[in-house]
């Protein structure tokens, strides 16, 4: 389905009367229970998570990295000299995390004149006791990153767009730019352990103006906002971008983009104007993109969380290879729509569970097949006022990912 100017106007006037705070709305409570408050033993997956609240992180200051036991007790902590985003643990039970740094403020694009979401700067891997194992500064990292099978590491960044580049991108709002109509675009970056630059790829030179489009409710500051990055079983990359509301799967070896998913912008070729499709395979700022392992229900296709930007409501979705969507689910059954305006993830559990972090809320759950939730942990951990529980993603890890959780699970171990 597809619907013009008049009902965009509609939507956006909607929109902003869902986003009014919900005790505007109805009566909710003004102290909510926190840690795990749903536990069904029988069909939650056994394992740990890890998570960082989420901070105003302007001033770089140091931060924590939790991690819990699916009983909600905090197993083990990283300290960090910056403002973490989140981490990933690795096989060896080293831990690689992003975070912030207030370094080069004045011209660092994400900062300062230029304040974007997502602002990063540091890239460090420490041991599990936290001793430093690398470290790489790009004061125009943002959001997330890899670590490769050939242990590189690969993250996004951002890059001002060509002035003649600019005004060919269409969509957003109108003269919401930068000052001097300043723009910025993604690019990712592989670095090898000396921190040395080995591969790059630049939105710029594959991103279509006609195709990739910025949606109705952006500001005109980026093209495409990426949020998360994920190296794929075949050598691709798979990336998701607030602002056109998409999930793009890159081909390494010719810099393609091999499949485009989501964005419900297209340019009208007969009359030159931009329409707005409707309906399940449409996103609105969709954060997390991942391949589901081998060996687990739906290996081989892609999970993503769809923020709902423009319905109000946020999903999970699995689609396959070529575009097809296979699997979503969207909590609703309790008269209470599940919504992230921003934040969040998604990621397939080895017994065919979904993990989901509902991350503006600080909530982290466990989904069935068949839409039921089996485990839920709210995060007691906050840090600000203004993101107050929140959580821009969070990872997930069985007790055998490395020999450290074995331990854990084996000693049944709580940090101090």
């Amino acid at each position: 389905m597809a619907f013009g100017r008049a009902a965009v106007r509609a939507l956006c006037l909607a929109l902003a009367m869902a986003c009014l705070p919900v005790r505007q709305a109805r009566a909710w409570p003004t102290v909510f229970p926190t840690g795990t408050t749903v536990h069904d033993r029988q069909r939650a997956a056994d394992g740990y998570v890890l998570f960082a609240s989420l901070d105003n992180g302007e001033a770089g200051e140091a931060g924590v990295l939790h991690m819990i036991d699916t009983s909600g007790r905090v197993v083990h902590r990283w300290n960090v000299p910056f403002t973490p985003l989140g981490g990933k643990l690795l096989p060896n039970g080293n831990i690689v995390v992003i975070g912030r740094n207030n370094k080069g403020a004045i011209k660092r694009p994400g900062v300062g004149k230029y304040h974007i979401g997502g602002a990063s700067g540091w890239l460090v891997e420490l041991d599990w006791n936290g001793g430093l194992v690398f470290k790489h500064i790009d004061l125009a990292m943002h959001h997330d990153f890899a670590k490769l099978p050939n242990g590189n590491y690969v993250y996004l960044a951002w890059e001002p767009l060509p002035e003649a580049l600019r005004t060919s991108i269409r969509g957003g709002i109108k003269g919401t730019e930068f000052e001097g109509g300043a723009m910025f675009n993604d690019k990712l970056v592989e670095v090898d352990p000396q921190g040395k630059t080995v591969w790059e790829w630049h939105a710029n030179d594959q991103m279509d103006s006609d195709i990739d489009i910025i949606g109705p409710l952006y500001r005109r500051e980026e093209w495409y906002h990426g949020n998360s990055i994920y190296s794929l079983s075949d050598g691709c990359i798979a990336i998701t971008g607030r602002f056109t509301d998409s999930l793009l799967v890159i081909d390494r070896a010719t810099g393609g983009i091999a499949l485009r998913f989501g964005s419900p912008a297209y340019l009208d070729k007969v009359s030159n104007r931009i329409e707005y499709r409707t309906g399940a395979n449409v996103m609105g700022g969709p954060h997390d993109v991942r391949e589901i392992p081998v060996g687990y229900p739906g290996a081989g296709n892609l999970t993503c969380y769809d923020n709902g930007t423009y319905t109000g409501a946020s999903r999970v979705v699995e689609i396959d290879r070529t575009g097809t969507l296979v699997w979503q689910w969207a909590d609703g059954n309790d008269g209470r729509k599940h919504y992230s305006f921003h934040l969040g993830g998604a990621q397939r559990l080895h017994n065919g569970n979904t993990f989901v972090c509902d991350g503006a809320n600080g909530r982290c759950l466990q989904v069935t097949r068949e839409g039921r939730v089996v485990w839920e942990y709210v995060n007691p951990h906050i840090l600000t006022p203004k993101y107050q529980a929140a959580i821009f993603k969070a990872e997930f890890y069985s007790p055998h990912h490395c020999p450290q959780l074995k331990d854990l699970a084996a000693t049944k171990t709580v940090a101090p």
